[in-house]
Order: structure tokens, then sequence, then C-alpha cells
């Protein structure tokens, strides 16, 4: 049987892929997908080391050795304490957090990388902490200690009532973050594995 190796950030979720994986392998009962949950840099890592066929991850700085299929455009939320702001605001702008902490989800071997797409590309100011999990810091900042930022398909996964959602804006402007497959050479495989995929976004 043919495998289809999938390597996915994990802070993605992974309920569409696993849609998109029934799917794919009920259209295609010879090709069995194989996804495995990485880091961000560790996926890229797989994929050059031939251990992933596809990385399906958010885009950030250019990956000029690898192709790319964009997927899906998700808006990134602020998840802060309940109370923090009046029940109908929906939206919080990056620079009103700037005096809280801000949890970075990132084991100890995946937080440059995190710290660089906070710092640098989402040019977030606030003071940064490391925390191992999203549970982990759903807790720190259920107990009223800062704030951590997802994106909106992740935040719908948590349920946790002592929490506030609220979509993070850029002056006013909505951050958006571009889910994308990136692969070194396309193939009919891969190519309708991105199609179906993209439909469960």
């Amino acid at each position: 049987m043919k495998q289809l190796k999938i390597a996915y950030f994990n802070q993605l979720g992974r309920k569409e892929l696993d849609q998109a994986k029934t799917k794919f392998e009920e259209e295609y009962p010879d090709t069995e997908v194989k996804l495995i949950s990485t880091g961000y840099d560790e996926a890229f890592e797989k994929i050059a080391d031939g251990e992933a066929d596809l990385v399906i991850a958010d885009k950030r700085d250019e990956k000029d050795d690898l192709e790319r299929e964009d997927l899906a455009q998700v808006g990134v939320m602020a998840i802060l304490p309940k109370g923090s702001y009046q029940s109908g605001i929906q939206m919080v702008d990056k620079a009103d957090l700037s005096d809280m902490t801000c949890f970075i989800v990132a084991k100890p071997e995946e937080e440059v990388a995190e710290l660089h797409l906070f710092k640098d590309l989402y040019q977030v100011k606030s003071p940064f902490i490391a925390s191992n999990s999203v549970e982990e810091a759903a807790l720190l900042v259920a107990s009223g200690s800062g704030y951590f930022l997802i994106n909106e398909i992740a935040a719908d996964l948590l349920k946790n009532e002592s929490l506030q959602k609220l979509f993070l804006t850029d002056n006013g402007a909505p951050m958006r973050q571009t889910i994308a497959a990136f692969y070194a050479e396309k193939n009919p495989t891969i190519a309708k594995f991105n199609e179906i995929l993209k439909k469960e976004y």
C-alpha cells in the first residue's frame, strides 16, 4: 500500500486533517495517509529528511526550496481572562495588550520559532513567557496572569468558561494567519489531498 506522509504543525488542530484523511482514503483505498504531529521547524526538517511528503503549517518566512499552496486564511485570536473586556466586544488591538504577559505555547525546542512569529512577524510588544501546552497556557490565563494567541480554528476547541476569546487586530485591521501546504514537488496524490483539505477549512 502506498503512503502519503504529512507532517503538520500541532497548533493548527487536526480535525480538518482527520476529515480530509477519511475522504481521501475512501476515494483512494490503495493509499494510506499518515499524519505526523510536530513543532513548526520540525515539520520542515521531516520533509527535508524525506520523512514527510507534505507539510501543513502556517505561512511565515519564504521557503525557497519548497512549493506552496495556500489552503485557508483564518483569524488570530487573543485568549484572555474572562471579563477582561465587556461581553459585546469581539476584537482587541495588539497595542492594547502590550503591558500584559504573552504566553508562547511551545516546547523548549520550539521556543525560537514561536518567538520569531510573535516578535518579528506579528510585532507583538508584550513580555513573553513560554508555556508547554495550550492547556497549561489556558490555566495560567484563567488565573488572570496574561494572554496567549492561537488561530480561530484552535480557539474553537478551547472549552473553558474562565476565558474570553477576542479577534486580534493591528491598528484596527484583523490579523490573519495563512494555512498552507508545502511540498518539494507536486504530484497527483498531493494535489488531490490539498484539494480535499482546502474544502474542510
